[in-house]
């Protein structure tokens, strides 16, 4: 509430409607931020186990090589793959293309489950009963292999933030690993990464002796 009044007192006051802004001296909500951890090593290997298709493991490697965000999957065709090089180009916010990558196995998988479709449909991923898997259909794909898996908290962006973490942690500069989630602004990479204290303890180990 108090975010609400000063947002809507700092207008009035740019605006020039009002000569001082009752806001101006309210000191900023002091708060604990909540770390949104990504999934394990283990919470990833339960995720694939819990596939009961060749398309949903395909979709769930997909998720974790590419970090791609569920609405570009939703939007890409079979055609934007290209298995040669592993990699796939897509358009993300702003209408902006860019191409992420495949690892082995993710493309693997995918071959496997495009070479077991029977349908004539463009799209990478397909739903039963219709042409393109959308949106909430990703998302209610991995809800249910949270379940089965008892995984909490499975979405895609999970797959996003976990794929970000772990390339970070790994050695990858954040600019490259910017660029592959689609970010033009590094604090947007940063937000989505959790770094665990073990490897803050490591890194202190190595730089401080």
């Amino acid at each position: 509430m108090r975010r609400c009044y000063s947002s809507f007192f700092s207008w009035l006051a740019a605006e020039g409607l009002i000569g001082r802004n009752p806001c101006a001296a309210l000191a900023q909500i002091k708060y604990r931020k909540q770390v949104k951890k990504p999934n394990s090593a283990t919470e990833l290997e339960k995720l694939r186990k819990a596939c009961g298709n060749a398309r949903d493991l395909a979709l769930v490697d997909f998720l974790y090589s590419t970090g791609c965000r569920v609405s570009e999957v939703s939007k890409l065709d079979i055609t934007d793959v290209d298995f040669e090089k592993m990699e796939c180009t897509v358009i993300g916010k702003g209408n902006k293309e860019r191409v992420v990558y495949l690892s082995d196995v993710a493309g693997m998988h995918l071959q496997e489950y495009l070479e077991s479709r029977g349908d004539t449909s463009n799209a990478l991923f397909a739903g039963k009963g219709s042409q393109r898997l959308g949106k909430n259909g990703i998302e209610a794909v991995l809800k249910r292999l949270g379940r089965t898996a008892k995984v909490e908290n499975v979405h895609p962006h999970r797959y996003h933030r976990t794929l970000a973490t772990n390339l970070l942690d790994r050695g990858m500069n954040i600019q490259d690993v910017a660029a592959i989630l689609g970010h033009a602004d590094l604090k947007t990479t940063q937000i989505y990464c959790y770094i665990s204290q073990s490897n803050v303890k490591t890194a202190y180990a190595k730089y401080a002796a």
